[in-house]
């Protein structure tokens, strides 16, 4: 009877030790990937020259670039942020997605005219 219980102590603590032991590699593969994760993240910020929002009016209408720009859905910009320009489409109007480098968001616009 002695020797079961001393059996099921050792193996009580190999498994004890076991699991904690896995739970230790587990935090280090989950902390690597996420750094790993960040840095594939950063590669999709589209690059390209940026350009800076100048003024605002109510968040539907951007001047940037001293040209103006209605936003085809509410954008959160603000005067002062950083934006990057991608998928730009030309047909009857000019459609253009931009990127905002500060809030990390994406805002649809449609070119309205040349400030004057």
């Amino acid at each position: 009877m002695n020797k079961f219980i001393r059996d099921k102590q050792a193996y009580t603590v190999s498994l004890s030790t076991m699991i904690v032991t896995l739970g230790l590699l587990l935090i280090g593969t989950v902390l690597s990937s996420s750094n790993a994760h960040s840095a594939w993240f950063e590669r999709l910020i589209p690059q390209g020259e940026t350009y800076t929002v100048k003024e605002i009016d109510r968040d539907v209408a951007f001047v940037i670039d001293d040209f103006i720009y209605d936003a085809r859905k509410f954008c959160y910009l603000a005067v002062g942020d950083r934006v990057v320009f991608f998928e730009g489409q030309y047909g009857i109007d000019y459609h253009a997605t931009i990127y905002d480098l500060d809030s990390r968001e994406r805002c649809e616009l449609l070119l309205r005219d040349r400030l004057h």
